[in-house]
């Protein structure tokens, strides 16, 4: 190949993510990939358009001109506008965007063309596609719009939407200036409802019975100024998301929701009118919110099955569809709606579009589908295009790639292309996920690589229908890579985890995995090199080790030799298990210096590698490494890449040429020898990934790529002289041997794969197939046009299920595996036995041992783990559960770490930092609890604050009763007495009233309180709020001093009640009493310290100790045992004590109810058996006894009466602490009462500062919004004069022309002065004729519901003028007029003709330009009418409210509970004449005094109001009767006063300021035409020079064409010269001389004979001067031409 050859363009297949529109009647265009694919719907001939920049975005069509735009993807892109079907370039329109564009739009007639930029503008921009002149912008800051549509039936209205709001605008046009106004459309809730709360503006909120304040608007309340608070409205509900818009021809809208809804919106009135509901539901009237609401509801349920995404209108009806694939027709009548369902096309419908005659629906689906419905043909449907949609995988040529390619998409779609024009032949649908797809040479099938590890050939020998005919379950990881060698022999297929499968590529062998190699890494590509002369196949392999970073690449290389023996599958080479010898395949490895993201291995021993971090091409040699299964790579060349990677290469079959892609979307094409670059074009874009695959055919003409995200599948020809050059002939030498060669493979495998479709057919439980396939021809559908009233879509696709079930769960890796054990099993079945009988008999032993470990004493017994003989799997073991229970301490750990500094954070925030812990101090037996007040401590910065506020308030008192001295006269002594009695009584009420809590009663009294009636300021409110937080504090603090000596109190109590108890106890137990005894504990809310003490107790799991702790308490148990062991040894003292004293020293008094006097041994004894001396003791015993029991009595009751006295003492005690604390109780709630007093003035004037913040908010905003109207309608005022200057030039220009036209008239006779008086007479009655041009009407029967049924003919001038031609001919000239007069009248005619027509033309522009300035003063004088009432607003309403909110206070009174208590006449009440009363029943009548009480004080507040109104109108009037008599006096001076010319002129011209304006304008506009004259000027020097500029360019084109044509001659020249040098024969010296000196004379004598010719005419022509002076001559004289 030379540098000449390039790539053409052959096909583009693939479906857009856009949608599909109609350019003409009979074609369709979308976008696929970098291009425009147009479609004839008839003779579906296809045509291309590539965007020249490689990278389409949005693009619209005008069907009604055949005229497509589309915009590039690029900074700073261009929108470019191309005629079909020439697919000229028409227009480029320039600097509308700085990123990129997201909608375009055409006008249904004129020339507007309307584009919608993104970030940053947001710009909605008008052109004029015609003159590429951009008429007007709109900036809409933040908004996504994803609908913009022009009025059909008005050119200067569009519509902009997305899904948060609908907008709609106007153009509006005077002569040259265009302008755009917006109208904003309320959406409805999707309730249908209102959604928006109204705001009522401000003033006082009349819905509440008691004065708070005024009421703002919400965005005063939210604080916001400027232009967030114009924009901020509060949302109540979820607003419907319109999807879809379409045009009536009242100019009315239908607008499709994504929720459902479907909305009729009215664009004159901006109503909405809710057509249709999800629920189907109509609302009540009631549930809008006010009557001037712009929503309304005509809900018809018969529309709730419509889908509106997608609508286009048609005269028969509205037509819809959506997610559920039905394509719906609504007929719409006043009385009723009927639904139509006109087309199932069995997927979500993306778009539907007529055609310009509206005769053709359009319908694109999401799955890849287009079709054409005719509403005058409801049966029938016409399927365009049915190519599936999603991402490709990969494409390839089928067998040798003649005829046919393969394309396979990630989900599952395998289809079959015609080389030659593209045309789809068939589709197969596989359940499946498909990761990489390969195409067998030497077989019509191809295999397809799935994530389940599964490899599916498919049989493509009858291309019309494709079949699975084998599967293999290699492995259960994802399939990375499938890999052909040229030849057809061998199959590669890596798996993401290393494995590296050989397979026979022949269909005879039935697809036989060879074997298996360990690559231990993962695999990312794997290129296979065929030796056709030795039938070797060599292999590399690109693998991404653990330390690589996969989008930068791999760094090792594998490389493998697959010899032709393998195919047999000898057992030298393969193992038992199926793993391939490593050094039958001769497996090497290499690590590359750089990672490489694609590597490509040739027959001569050579690599080339991509590296995406250099962006480079290199070429190795392949040497030995320093053993032998290693080599090495020695870089030979390299040569700069692509400018995007990762890039990837293919080398061609017959190793010529070199390939590469990249993510940039370019092909590049080189020499394999010296990495040479043949050409470079680009086939997808680079924002859609790029190229992802590329094919190369054997002769190298054919280039097949697909994209990464495009959906495309691009075939591009090698255009190149095959004769051209050596390496061309060597290329097709190589073609035919490969050709002939595959051919015969094809043959003989195609037959093995009918071979194995009949098998599957037999044997269909063994293979994973569907039962029931159907095949359908591309292009053809199936319809019903009898029983079916809806046609439905039928696929050219077979689709073929896939029952895994069927299948062992095993993969071909793990039966080989298994095989490999059942062998070893075999082989060593007579060892294994006996292991098994050994162990057997071992594990009997073992258990027996068990069984006598148990039997043992403990400390001989065993622990079971030893007898564990398994060692490793019990270290394992272990060590497994010591990392178990290791995460999970380390899990516990952490939470607990976590709960801990949670647990600090509260601690330190609610417990450290307050001054005074919170507590609870419970009565004895009351049950009552009292907690005290927790507190923080006050800051340095708060007790400043409140030292100066009360330095401040000192100074104010001060100053105030200083003023009273000075004001006030000092009253006498009797006054004086008599004031301050009325002032200590005004004190107490005011103390009691007026101040509004009960805090002086308390005892608490800050007199630097300010008075509630005199907190007007902001600075008094800020002041009288820390004040009364201080006051609180102090109130608090008092209280907390009361609860602290209480608290103390019960300690001291408990701990004399403990006393008393330990004394009781000792009482009970002498006396033998067994009866619970009260003890007084403090609970944890007393002691809340104890909350952050853990008892031991309270741990209910068990407690982990660690090995330390675990010794430390052995070591302690230890010392214990031996304390006691030494305890108990013989202690001979003790025992002494114990035999001769009871164990005591002396016998306490409270022990002598223990003792006993031992009675005698004889006792036992009769008394007839004692002797005199056992009588005499035992009478002494009697007595003794006697004398005991009387001293026990008499002790048992000392200590019962003290018993007594101590538990009466106790419940004093318990009784006097709990009136303690009922008092306690009470001071708390009283306490407690005063502080939300305290509170609530607090709140009250938080709330007033909150009203004053709003109000200042409302001022700060409406002098925002008055700054902002002013400027506003100071840059329309200086709009609208422009517009005046504008119009008054254009009426000059007007009048202008019809004086022209006048003048036309007038000098008609004067122009016809040669004719006589009666010939023009008759002339000028001609002159004034004009033809009778009748409206035509043409009757049109057409389904354009945005066309009259009869219209008029749009060029009438046109029409006038066609019959002017009649009126211009002979047979109207009158008699005896001379021809020449005629065709002068009748150019006199038309002029005047053209000149009426110019004037009418000027009279409809003036007429809109009229109407534009008359809309612009009235938008001034509305916006002059907003500033009124903005400084109204602020300087009475606003300043109104802010007065009456300071003067009118909130005051708060504190007054007595009323009660109505029962006469007492008597010391015992008489209840005859009461009544028994329900508590609910006072509540209820309660409540409705205190609503009345409320009403009254509104009624109050509102006659205060009446009253102060009065008032100021009672001062108005009379001010207005003082300005009245001030007006007289004036008038009477100014009637005395004496008054100049000059001032009676000033005052007698009612305009004289207007006529100082008018001459000031007038000079204006004398300086701005002057400026507008230099400007035309300098704009037609500036473009003469532009042109002249192209010129110059053009020029140097030619120039450059010039001259690159004559290097072309001068080598064709000097071909020439070489060829005569060559075929001429050596000639003489002599010869030569003659035939030089023979040229020599030829040329003097061609000299002389044009220098006597040339003296010949100069005698010639001063022949004919001289004869011309003598006489004239009027015959012309002869010419003589030059010699």
């Amino acid at each position: 190949m030379d540098n000449a050859d390039s790539l053409s363009l052959r096909w583009v297949k693939g479906y857009t993510t856009q949608k599909v529109l109609f350019v003409n009647n009979n074609t369709i265009c979308y976008v696929c990939g970098n291009f425009l694919v147009f479609v004839d719907v008839d003779t579906r001939q296809e045509k291309v358009l590539q965007c020249e920049t490689g990278s389409i975005g949005v693009f619209t069509t005008n069907s009604a001109k055949s005229i497509v735009a589309f915009a590039e993807q690029r900074l700073k892109p261009f929108i470019n506008l191309y005629s079909f079907p020439e697919l000229t370039k028409t227009s480029v329109l320039k600097d509308g965007a700085e990123l990129e564009y997201t909608l375009l739009e055409f006008s249904y007639s004129d020339f507007y063309f309307a584009t919608f930029s993104s970030l940053p503008e947001f710009n909605l921009t008008i052109w004029n596609w015609k003159t590429n002149v951009r008429l007007c912008s709109e900036s809409l800051l933040g908004m996504k719009p994803t609908i913009l549509s022009f009025n059909p039936m008005n050119q200067l209205q569009l519509c902009l939407a997305n899904e948060e709001c609908l907008l709609l605008w106007n153009i509006e046009r005077c002569d040259d200036l265009h302008l755009l106004k917006r109208i904003d459309v309320e959406l409805p809730a999707e309730d249908g409802s209102q959604a928006f709360l109204d705001d009522v503006g401000i003033g006082p909120d009349s819905s509440a019975l008691t004065y708070y304040g005024p009421k703002m608007l919400i965005s005063a309340q939210a604080g916001l100024v400027g232009n967030m608070a114009n924009t901020f409205v509060e949302l109540q509900k979820t607003l419907i998301k319109p999807v879809s818009v379409c045009w009536t021809s009242n100019s009315d809208l239908y607008v499709g929701c994504k929720t459902g809804h479907l909305l009729l919106v009215d664009a004159d009135l901006q109503r909405t009118v809710v057509l249709d509901t999800p629920s189907g539901e109509q609302l009540s009237p009631g549930s809008f919110r006010n009557a001037s609401s712009k929503i309304m509801m005509s809900v018809h349920p018969e529309l709730k099955q419509c889908e509106v995404n997608t609508l286009a209108l048609n005269k028969k009806g509205l037509y819809t569809a959506g997610l559920n694939g039905i394509l719906y027709c609504i007929k719409m009548t006043p009385h009723k709606v009927e639904i139509e369902e006109c087309l199932s096309a069995g997927s979500p419908i993306r778009n539907i579009e007529f055609s310009v005659d509206y005769e053709s629906l359009l319908v694109a689906t999401e799955e890849g589908s287009i079709h054409i419905y005719k509403p005058s043909k409801p049966n029938k449907m016409t399927t365009i295009l049915d190519i599936h949609s999603g991402d490709y995988v990969s494409a390839a040529l089928l067998g040798t790639g003649k005829q046919y390619c393969v394309s396979a998409r990630i989900l599952g779609a395998v289809q079959v292309w015609s080389v030659a024009d593209g045309k789809l032949i068939s589709t197969l649908i596989l359940p499946v996920k498909i990761t990489v797809m390969a195409s067998c040479p030497s077989s019509n099938y191809v295999a397809l690589g799935t994530e389940t590890g599964h490899v599916y050939f498919i049989n493509l020998a009858k291309v019309e229908t494709p079949h699975l005919v084998y599967q293999l379950h290699l492995h259960k990881m994802p399939i990375q890579c499938l890999a052909y060698d040229h030849g057809g022999q061998y199959l590669m297929a890596g798996c993401s985890d290393g494995h590296m499968f050989i397979v026979n590529a022949k269909p005879s062998k039935q697809f036989k995995v060879i074997g298996y190699t360990e690559i231990k890494s993962e695999i990312m590509e794997c290129s296979l090199a065929f030796h056709m002369s030795k039938k070797i196949v060599n292999c590399l392999i690109l693998a991404c080790q653990a330390g690589d970073d996969k989008s930068y690449g791999a760094t090792q290389l594998i490389r493998l030799d697959l010899a032709g023996d393998l195919i047999s599958g000898s057992s030298t080479s393969v193992d038992h298990r199926g793993m391939m010898n490593d050094v039958a395949i001769w497996k090497q490895h290499c690590q590359t210096e750089l990672p490489l993201t694609s590597a490509v291995l040739n027959t001569d021993q050579h690599v080339y590698g991509y590296c995406t971090l250099t962006r480079t091409i290199y070429k190795y040699k392949i040497t030995r490494g320093l053993s032998s299964d290693t080599f090495n790579l020695i870089t030979q060349a390299k040569v700069e890449g692509h400018q995007l990677g990762p890039g990837f290469l293919y080398l061609s079959a017959n190793q010529q040429c070199l390939a590469s892609v990249a993510r940039d979307g370019f092909i590049q094409l080189r020499d394999a020898n010296n990495l040479g670059l043949h050409f470079e074009t680009q086939c997808h874009s680079y924002r859609l990934g790029g190229v992802k695959s590329i094919t190369l055919s054997l002769d190298c003409r054919t280039v097949l790529t697909t994209g990464v995200q495009d959906g495309t599948i691009v075939c591009n020809t090698e255009r190149f002289d095959p004769a051209g050059s050596e390496r061309n002939k060597a290329v097709l030498d190589y073609n035919r041997s490969m050709t002939s060669m595959l051919d015969q493979s094809c043959v003989a495998e195609d037959k093995a794969l009918i071979v194995l479709e009949q098998q599957r057919e037999s044997m269909k439980d063994k293979l994973d197939v569907a039962t029931d396939i159907s095949y359908l021809s591309p292009g053809t559908s199936t319809h019903s046009t009898g029983t079916y009233s809806t046609p439905s879509i039928s696929r050219s696709k077979s689709y073929q299920k896939l029952d895994d079930s069927r299948f062992p769960e095993s993969t071909w890796l793990e039966t080989k595996m298994a095989e490999a054990v059942e062998k070893d099993n075999r082989k060593h079945m007579d060892a294994k036995a006996k292991l098994k009988q050994g162990i057997k008999k071992l594990r009997t032993t073992i258990k027996r041992m068990m069984l006598e470990n148990e039997s043992v004493p403990e400390i001989e017994r065993l622990e079971h783990h030893e007898f564990n003989l398994d060692l490793k799997e019990q270290k394992r073991l272990h060590l497994e559960g010591k990392e178990k229970v290791a995460k999970v301490r380390e899990t516990i750990e952490m939470e607990n770490l976590a709960n801990q500094y949670l647990r600090e954070v509260i601690k330190k925030e609610c417990w450290d930092n307050m001054a005074v812990k919170g507590r609870t101090l419970e009565a004895f037996f009351s049950g009552l609890a009292v907690s005290n007040f927790p507190m923080r401590e006050r800051s340095t910065d708060e007790l400043e604050l409140l030292k100066k506020i009360m330095q401040q308030r000192t100074i104010e008192l001060i100053d105030l009763k200083a003023r009273k001295d000075i004001v006030e006269t000092p009253p006498k002594k009797e006054e004086k007495e008599d004031e301050e009695a009325e002032d200590e009584e005004s004190k107490e009420e005011e103390s009691a009233a007026l101040k509004g809590s009960l805090t002086c009663q308390y005892g608490v009294i800050n007199d630097h309180l300010y008075k509630q009636i005199e907190l007007h300021t902001k600075d008094e409110k800020i002041n009288q709020i820390i004040l009364l937080q201080d006051v609180i504090y102090n109130i608090k603090t008092a209280f907390n001093k009361e609860f602290d000596a209480t608290y103390k109190q019960k300690e001291v109590e408990m701990a004399r009640v403990k006393d008393r108890t330990v004394r009781i106890m000792e009482i009970m137990q002498q006396l033998d009493m067994d009866e619970e005894v009260w003890l007084p504990t403090m609970s944890n809310k007393e002691l809340p310290e104890r909350e952050f003490e853990v008892q031991d107790s309270e741990v209910a799991a068990e407690r982990y100790l660690t090995p330390e702790q675990k010794r430390k308490m052995e070591e302690e148990y230890k010392a214990e045992q031996l304390r006691l062991l030494a305890a108990k040894a013989d202690n001979w003292r003790e025992r002494a004590l114990k035999d001769m004293m009871g164990g005591v020293l002396e016998t306490k008094k409270s022990d002598i109810l223990k003792m006993e006097i031992p009675v005698p041994y004889f006792m036992d004894k009769p008394e007839y058996e004692w002797t005199e001396e056992q009588v005499k003791q035992a009478k002494e015993y009697a007595i003794k006894e006697q004398e005991l029991n009387e001293e026990k009595d008499k002790y048992r009751k000392t200590l019962e009466s003290e018993l007594k006295k101590l538990q009466s003492s106790i419940a004093e005690s318990r009784s006097n602490f709990d009136d303690i604390m009922n008092k306690l109780f009470e001071k708390k709630v009283r306490t407690e009462m005063i502080i939300y007093q305290e509170e609530l003035k607090i709140c009250n004037l938080v709330f007033s500062l909150r009203i004053e913040e709003e109000i200042r908010y409302r001022d700060a905003q409406l002098n925002y919004i008055l700054e902002e109207q002013k400027d506003f309608m100071a840059v329309k005022s200086q709009m609208t004069q422009n517009v005046k200057v504008m119009v008054d030039r254009f009426r000059e220009s007007y009048d202008d022309l019809v004086a022209e036209d006048r003048l036309l008239d007038r000098g008609f006779r004067r122009e016809f002065s040669d004719v006589s008086a009666g010939m023009v007479d008759q002339l000028y009655k001609l002159y004034k004729r004009r033809p009778k041009v009748q409206t035509q009407r043409i009757q049109v029967a057409t389904a354009n519901p945005f066309e009259d049924q009869s219209q008029l003919v749009k060029d009438s001038h046109a029409s006038f003028l066609t019959a002017m031609v009649d009126l211009d001919s002979l047979d109207f000239k009158p008699e005896n007029l001379d021809p020449a007069v005629w065709n002068r009248f009748c150019e006199s005619r038309r002029k005047k003709i053209e000149s009426e027509h110019q004037v009418k033309q000027k009279a409809a522009t003036l007429a809109e330009m009229q109407m534009f300035l008359q809309r612009r003063m009235e938008e001034d004088e509305n916006n002059a009418q907003i500033i009124n009432n903005l400084i109204q607003e602020l300087n009475n309403s606003l300043r109104e409210i802010k007065s009456q909110f300071q003067l009118n206070l909130m005051v708060q009174l504190v007054l007595k509970q009323g009660q109505v208590e029962v006469m007492n006449s008597d010391f015992i009440p008489d209840y005859s004449n009461s009544i028994f009363l329900h508590k609910g029943v006072v509540e209820d009548l309660n409540s409705t005094i205190q609503l009345l009480g409320e009403k009254k004080v509104a009624s109050m507040v509102e006659r205060k109001d009446f009253r102060k109104k009065i008032v100021q109108v009672e001062w108005e009037c009379q001010k207005m009767l003082m300005q009245m008599d001030d007006l007289h006096n004036k008038i009477r001076d100014i009637l005395k006063l004496k008054i100049s010319k000059q001032a009676q002129m000033y005052l007698r011209e009612a305009n004289y300021e207007s006529q100082i304006n008018a001459y000031i304008m007038g000079m204006e506009r004398s300086v701005q035409g002057q400026e507008k004259f230099h400007s035309k000027v300098l704009k037609k020097k500036q473009d003469a020079i532009k042109e002249l500029e192209k010129q110059i360019a053009q020029l140097k084109q030619e120039m450059n064409g010039i001259d690159r044509h004559l290097k072309e001659q001068h080598i064709s020249v000097s071909e020439r010269q070489n060829i005569q040098e060559m075929t001429t024969p050596d000639e003489s010296e002599e010869d030569s001389h003659n035939r030089f000196r023979d040229l020599m004379q030829r040329n003097r004598l061609m000299e002389l004979s044009r220098s006597q010719a040339e003296d010949i005419v100069i005698l010639r022509n001063e022949l004919e001067r001289q004869r011309m002076k003598s006489f004239p001559i009027l015959v012309e004289t002869e010419q003589y031409p030059y010699i």
